[in-house]
């Protein structure tokens, strides 16, 4: 008798692991726009308008309201910019929020705001000095995030203002600050 017994509670032992996974998936459904994970890890291969590259870390605050950090890495001159735009390598960290309107943070459709700061390494200026500034910028973009399973395919436009601060006596360089738009395509995970 002692050993069936303890080949039941040996068993129910055994499946308290599932029950609690199914409970926990009870709780909190997943769907498209629906996440049950909190974390969000995504990279941006290419911005093509930019020529930015991206890796970002996104943490649900709550169900509406995400908090991402990320850091940018300037690679190119980008596709969409002006021809007579400088050459430029930069890297910097940038912060956002992201409100939810519609899902669960980290997925579902979303506006926020942002703001960046980088160091900025100016090698197109033509006369054989590389010309090294802090570079500043903000804006908002508004997009979505599709969840297929523990995947994420985070899509988003929007525009900022961003200021290299290349400057040569006592002026700033054209084409290193302004209006620039952003467009969204990162791919990653959630968890």
């Amino acid at each position: 008798m002692n050993r069936r017994f303890l080949f039941v509670l040996s068993g129910l032992a055994a499946l308290l692991p599932f029950g609690a996974l199914a409970q926990e998936r009870v709780s909190r459904p997943h769907s498209l726009l629906r996440s049950a994970y909190d974390n969000s890890l995504t990279v941006q291969p290419i911005d093509l308008f930019t020529g930015n590259i991206n890796v970002e870390y996104e943490r649900a605050l709550g169900p509406k309201v995400g908090f991402y950090t990320g850091i940018n890495f300037l690679v190119m001159r980008g596709v969409l910019l002006p021809q007579e735009t400088r050459q430029r390598f930069a890297i910097g960290p940038e912060l956002g929020l992201r409100i939810y309107v519609l899902g669960r943070a980290p997925g579902g459709v979303w506006v926020g705001p942002y703001v960046n700061a980088a160091y900025v390494r100016d090698t197109g200026t033509g006369d054989g000095f590389n010309r090294d500034s802090l570079a500043l910028g903000a804006g908002g973009m508004a997009g979505i995030n599709l969840l297929f399973g523990q995947f994420n395919l985070s899509l988003g436009a929007g525009a900022g203002y961003q200021d290299y601060g290349i400057g040569v006596v006592n002026r700033t360089i054209p084409g290193t600050y302004g209006v620039t738009p952003r467009l969204r395509l990162a791919i990653g995970a959630v968890f």
